[in-house]
């Protein structure tokens, strides 16, 4: 009996050590990647306010992208320790934004917090310089046991970047799936109205919306970021003999969210995200009562751009969020919630 309990141990030892040398690397960068777009892609689609023919048309779409691209990940591979914990969190977060539910507090902040540790790997893994021209994640990313955690150089050029922007999409779409996407994306347009193209364009990737999805107009973008507000109204009613205190602070979590938000960001760019910040709380303090009611956008906005880059832009923007392999499911579920409220 006892050598019988041994041998299944072994067994079960060996198993798990088999397990997790088959964990890939670019491939849960790739999934990882995936996994991110996925979710904005349904959030995008909450926001939109889709009449049921528009999200049958996208959904028809969608259908054709998939039809020639990679399979989406099936989003329970053997992951790299520095992520599984993050891709729990996210696929904790997906259900309800599927089903259009408010998120609780307690997962938006392990959400949060899981988007800077992903971050944090992403950075600790960037070579200097690719050691490739292809597409493979490999090329810029270190396996984490071999990091150094050396941002990627601006001196790399643009041809880098454009090559970087290529293989992170080539990751998702892969060749075929990006040349259909293309077709289509004429067709994307036609579909949606004026407004809904404006939202589109200043739409960025988001895991956690930053309201409530009820309101369409937003997308899940806020005009005015309610955190960034929320901060300034503190900072306004900060003590003079506290402020100094709170101002250091404040910047001091600047680098970390600058890092959070763009995993390569080097010295110089927390450098200016720190400075524009300095500048938005200065001018927030200065203001009287009127002066800060009609600046409080811009100085909102001024924090969260500092921090956040600018959404992408681009012809083929709309496209590349509504067409992603599986957005017909996301579709799917979109009818079915719309029919169960009776919306047309």
């Amino acid at each position: 009996m006892t050598r019988a309990f041994l041998l299944s141990c072994l067994v079960i030892v060996v198993a798990a050590s088999a397990d997790a040398g088959q964990v890939n690397w670019d491939a849960s960068l790739r999934e990882m990647g995936y996994l991110f777009l996925h979710i904005s892609n349904i959030n995008v689609v909450n926001g939109l306010n889709l009449s049921k023919e528009q999200a049958g048309k996208l959904m028809a779409l969608a259908r054709q992208v998939e039809a020639v691209a990679p399979e989406p990940p099936s989003l329970r591979a053997p992951m790299s320790p520095e992520l599984d914990g993050v891709r729990k969190a996210w696929l904790e977060l997906r259900p309800l934004l599927l089903r259009g539910e408010p998120i609780p507090k307690e997962l938006e902040d392990r959400v949060n917090l899981s988007r800077a540790a992903e971050s944090k790997a992403i950075r600790s893994t960037l070579r200097s310089v690719p050691t490739a021209i292809n597409t493979d994640c490999v090329s810029c990313h270190m396996v984490p046991s071999a990091s150094q955690g050396q941002p990627m150089s601006a001196a790399a050029g643009t041809g880098t970047k454009k090559l970087m922007d290529l293989a992170h999409m080539e990751g998702i779409y892969g060749k075929r799936g990006i040349w259909k996407l293309l077709q289509l994306s004429s067709q994307v347009e036609e579909v949606l109205t004026e407004p809904q193209k404006a939202i589109l364009g200043g739409f960025a990737c988001c895991l956690v919306p930053p309201q409530s999805l009820s309101d369409p107009v937003r997308a899940g973008q806020a005009e005015a970021p309610e955190k960034a507000l929320d901060l300034l109204r503190r900072v306004r009613a900060c003590s003079d003999a506290l402020w100094p205190m709170m101002r250091e602070g404040i910047l001091g979590y600047a680098d970390y969210f600058t890092a959070a938000a763009s995993p390569g960001a080097d010295a110089a760019r927390k450098a200016a995200a720190r400075e524009a910040v300095a500048k938005a709380l200065d001018r927030a303090r200065k203001c009287s009562d009127v002066e800060f009611e009609v600046e409080k956008d811009a100085l909102s906005k001024a924090v969260k751009q500092a921090i956040v880059p600018a959404p992408g832009e681009g012809p083929h923007k709309a496209a590349f969020f509504l067409l992603i392999p599986g957005a017909s499911r996301v579709y799917a579920n979109y009818l079915k919630r719309l029919d169960a409220t009776g919306a047309k």
